[in-house]
């Protein structure tokens, strides 16, 4: 799809913007400058048309700070892969000596610029508005992010000005969400995966605050990767920033067809690492599990780690694990062959004919009968056993088990729901 990259200095309300166009709270949004740092992608839709939004971090001219210069380079990244570029400025501060640096770097791109003075509210800022016209931008609108005015011009030209291209349908699209504690090596994964700095990688914990997605295609197949802030216990969370940070990526897990949960492998699996999880099983999605730094490990001891993390997580034996050290991309191809094996787990119907002779052979609940025994629905799998009577939870059990038996859902959570009838004189009914 044709793109759409925000830029501007920090502070001008870029996330804001980006929202309103995706029409979701991808990108977090406080007042404290500097919180976007990696480059956020979303989808927008007008008129029928589609096109992809790049959130970038604020722009930092001349900054020597390592991760100021680490934002920049994806601000970089970002306006390389743009068709039309949105340079934001706060309207109601007015024009500022840093606006005026990132207007020249951005015109070094030969890229459309679009000129979006933003936090116009009332009369006295569409004057204060006027400072930006030194610039010379023929496209200029003034809009207010918060109240969602003027988006409707600045969205009719900019689908006069983008590309016309297609789109992957999204049934087609694996989804991928990592997972796991900070410093657990999130963004060196999703870099891996996706052989490009699309994330930011710093030694500091917590460099990632937005949920940071791209697409990539992987042996023929169209895969969408989020990778999120690290999930801590909401007693270590110091800032509201980390708050909402942290509830912005348990959110996503709604979006996912696999979470990949990530560990430190170097420090073992701890308790958070079990909520984690937790969390993604009462979701319902697909899991798989990467002990990662695995090159910080003694040779001697790696063969040892599949088994170490099967006992730190008993509960979850239907789902593979996969050692990686995301730094040296080892085990990323084979991390990616069993996240797709696992979306199609996740989507897989069990053959009829074999379903119901299962359901003949199983053993009947104490004192009741199983009546029948049918696949429902997909991602995930559900099925419906219906009975005479109610049964225990170690009943459903044994049916989940031999489901997996049967039928492998290797990765994937069974979902088990029962349906109770009763027997009439006329035979079994509601």
């Amino acid at each position: 799809m044709s793109t759409v990259v925000i830029v501007g200095r920090k502070n001008v309300g870029k996330s804001t913007i980006f929202n309103r166009l995706i029409g979701t709270k991808l990108s977090v949004v406080y007042k404290e400058p500097g919180i976007t740092r990696d480059r956020i992608y979303g989808e927008a839709e007008w008129c029928g048309r589609v096109f992809d939004v790049i959130d970038t971090g604020g722009f930092f001219p001349n900054e020597k700070h390592a991760l100021a210069q680490k934002i920049n380079e994806q601000i970089k990244f970002g306006l390389q892969e743009a068709d039309l570029i949105y340079f934001v400025v706060d309207g109601k501060r007015g024009l500022e000596p840093a606006d005026h640096e990132v207007c020249q770097y951005l015109r070094k791109f030969d890229k459309t610029i679009f000129l979006v003075i933003n936090k116009i509210d009332n009369k006295k800022d569409h004057i204060k508005a006027l400072e930006f016209s030194n610039f010379g931008f023929h496209n200029v609108f003034n809009v207010s992010a918060e109240a969602g005015i003027g988006f409707g011009d600045l969205l009719d030209e900019t689908i006069k000005i983008l590309p016309k291209l297609g789109r992957v349908k999204i049934d087609e699209i694996t989804k991928i969400l990592i997972l796991g504690r900070p410093n657990a090596g999130k963004s060196t994964l999703l870099n891996a995966m996706t052989k490009s700095e699309r994330a930011i990688v710093d030694e500091e914990p917590g460099t990632t605050r937005d949920p940071v997605k791209t697409s990539f295609a992987f042996k023929g197949k169209n895969i969408e990767i989020i990778d999120t802030c690290g999930i801590r216990k909401p007693s270590r969370l110091k800032k509201a920033v980390e708050f909402y940070a942290m509830i912005r990526a348990t959110k996503s897990i709604e979006y996912a067809n696999v979470a990949v949960l990530i560990f430190d492998s170097t420090q073992g699996v701890v308790e958070q690492d079990r909520r984690i999880a937790s969390l993604i099983l009462s979701k319902a999605k697909g899991m798989v599990i990467a002990p990662n730094k695995i090159d910080l490990i003694a040779k001697r001891n790696r063969p040892k780690i599949i088994s170490s993390t099967q006992k730190s997580f008993k509960f979850l034996e239907f789902v593979p694990i996969v050692p990686i050290s995301a730094k040296l991309s080892t085990g990323i191809d084979l991390l990616l062959n069993r996240v797709l094996e696992i979306d199609s787990e996740n989507r897989k119907l069990a053959d009829k004919k074999v379903l119901s002779s299962i359901s003949k052979k199983l053993h009947p609940p104490p004192g009741g009968h199983l009546l029948n025994l049918k696949q429902i629905g997909t991602k995930p799998p559900v099925f419906r056993a219906t009975l005479n009577k109610s049964v225990r939870e170690s009943y459903t059990k044994y049916i989940r088990n031999t489901i997996r038996h049967y039928f492998g859902y290797v990765g994937v959570p069974i979902l088990i729901k029962t349906k109770i009838i009763r027997k009439s004189k006329k035979g079994w009914g509601d």
